[in-house]
């Protein structure tokens, strides 16, 4: 049968649909040249270059507009489609977008910024692991990305995984060109716990870009979180003295001040800032918290009533409303503030005894009792939280040091204090691992999926584990678990299909390193064990 061409009459629906009239018409009125050039002789070029001056003024309705008209002409066009996907994600439709980066990377796997945007996207859309597969296959085609290697390391953060993320911000090794790794790896050091190395790294690019304000923010946070106050005060203090019109920098300033309760400072940096931007939730709530430290109950109350109706869920400033409204004899009032603080989620201890005393001076014993057992029962969570957040600190700051048995005793300390924390039970298996111990291993990753069987990551390892120990069996359902619950996880794919090789089960091996290829289509291991399998499906004939 003659296959039917159909490109001359989707020129012909083109010129009917999209000409520079029914444009214009449409408000999508370009430059005349190139209005003139769709005009004479329409042509999918001619179109994506309409669509790129759309989005170079930010117009990017008719950007996709222009992109869908060129990919009428020319359908298989995986550059349009990615354009296409950005002038939709710029639109916040991110499911369109979505579609149409999944075409573009259908055609062209091998274009690293279409894997980077998708992975922006799948990041909003929180389907977390298809991001993470997406910013790994970007960094395999472009491994010195800076948008790649700053999508992946924010993931990881967020996953919690620090110490991957630092071993893959070192290897990028950050340079004054590439800020925004050095506030990914400043982060990540942060929440292992690792301050000194944060500061480090950021006083070094801090002095190489001394203008940058992200950098600095950075650096004071940092030295704030150590606790020198006095430090991060004169430092932010310089920096808003050096660049009196960013008003970001007089806040963070002001904001330090506050935390080092240096009230003679601030109340006047309070007020002059005020008195600029007067409808700034923040600013209102620092007039309000100085004026009730310095007992200017009226005053305190009329700002931070003003910032809460600004902000109806600052809850900082109910919490300090709530304060004011005690000190002035009005219990009930205060005591819909706290409750407010509650119900925005704040489990602070604090709100709950504040509220236990407006309680009794109610009258509401009962309430009142109720409110102090759950003080108490915070106050314990909260020093729980707090002790293992310091003790995994150290362990991922031994770990990353290559001390394995250091950090394993660490996390065995934490997991005293909290044994059913699946995370914590696998990440003493890392460490087990790395210090050689095999059976410890096997026992923490046990542990771990028996408090969540979904756990992938942990139950891939131990199918890595059985197969090392000649049980292909007990691997396999490992494997099967493992993807099932993240079929986005490239990895357990693989060894599931390497697993139902060696039990020669070829047309279930053959489908799971199928999948593994439709997630990653480069992936070397993946591409491998498909010519293994079909050597071994051959020599079986």
């Amino acid at each position: 049968m003659k296959p039917v061409s159909p490109v001359r009459s989707a020129s012909v629906l083109i010129i009917v649909v999209l000409s520079p009239a029914l444009l214009r018409a449409a408000g999508c009125a370009g430059p005349p040249a190139l209005e003139s050039e769709i005009r004479g002789k329409p042509g999918a070029s001619s179109f994506v270059r309409l669509g790129q001056w759309f989005e170079s003024h930010h117009n990017y309705e008719c950007a996709a507009q222009s992109y869908r008209s060129a990919l009428k002409i020319n359908p298989s066009s995986a550059p349009t489609l990615e354009l296409l996907g950005n002038a939709l994600y710029s639109l916040g439709d991110l499911k369109s977008a979505d579609d149409s980066l999944q075409q573009s990377i259908k055609l062209s796997p091998a274009v690293a910024s279409a894997h980077t945007k998708r992975a922006r996207i799948l990041e909003q859309l929180q389907r977390s692991e298809e991001a993470k597969s997406e910013w790994q296959a970007a960094l395999k085609l472009a491994p010195t990305s800076v948008e790649a290697l700053d999508g992946m390391s924010r993931h990881l953060i967020a996953e919690g995984d620090n110490r991957e993320a630092i071993a893959l911000l070192r290897a990028a090794r950050p340079t004054p060109s590439s800020e925004v790794l050095t506030l990914d790896l400043a982060q990540a050091y942060g929440k292992s716990g690792m301050l000194e190395e944060a500061e480090t790294i950021l006083k070094k690019m801090v002095a190489a870009r001394p203008s940058s304000f992200p950098l600095t923010s950075a650096l004071i946070t940092v030295i704030v979180n150590k606790r020198f106050l006095k430090e991060a005060a004169a430092l932010a203090g310089k920096y808003a003295a050096a660049h009196p019109q960013n008003f970001e920098a007089q806040r963070l300033y002001l904001r330090v001040l506050i935390t080092a309760q240096d009230n003679v400072q601030a109340l006047p940096l309070a007020q002059r800032l005020l008195h600029s931007y007067p409808n700034d939730d923040y600013l209102l709530y620092a007039n309000g918290w100085l004026e009730l430290q310095a007992g200017s109950f009226s005053e305190a109350r009329r700002h931070l009533e003003e910032s809460v109706s600004l902000n109806p869920n600052f809850s900082s400033a109910h919490f300090h409303l709530g304060v004011v409204l005690a000190k002035l004899n009005q219990p009930q009032e205060a005591k819909q503030q706290f409750e407010q603080v509650l119900a925005l989620g704040n489990q602070q201890p604090e709100a709950h005894f504040e509220l236990a005393k407006v309680l009794k001076t109610l009258g509401e014993t009962q309430e009142a009792e109720h409110q102090l057992a759950l003080f108490q029962e915070a106050k314990d969570a909260e020093s729980q939280k707090n002790l293992i957040d310091s003790i995994t600190s150290k362990a991922e700051q031994e770990l990353a040091k290559g001390n394995a048995q250091n950090a394993a005793a660490l996390y065995r300390e934490a997991l005293q204090t909290n044994p059913n924390d699946a995370l914590l039970n696998y990440k003493l298996s890392v460490a087990l691992d790395q210090a050689g111990d095999t059976a410890g291993e096997r026992a923490a990753l046990e542990k771990s999926v028996q408090i969540d069987p979904d756990m992938a990551i942990a139950q891939n390892q131990l199918g890595y584990l059985d197969s090392h120990d000649g049980d292909p069996t007990a691997a396999e359902e490992h494997f099967r678990q493992a993807v099932r619950a993240a079929p986005t996880f490239t990895d357990a794919w693989i060894n599931l299909a390497a697993t139902l090789g060696m039990e020669s089960k070829f047309s279930e091996a053959e489908a799971a390193v199928a999948n593994a290829l439709k997630l990653e289509p480069e992936n070397a291991q993946g591409l491998q064990l498909k010519e293994d399998l079909a050597a071994s499906r051959a020599q079986q004939k």
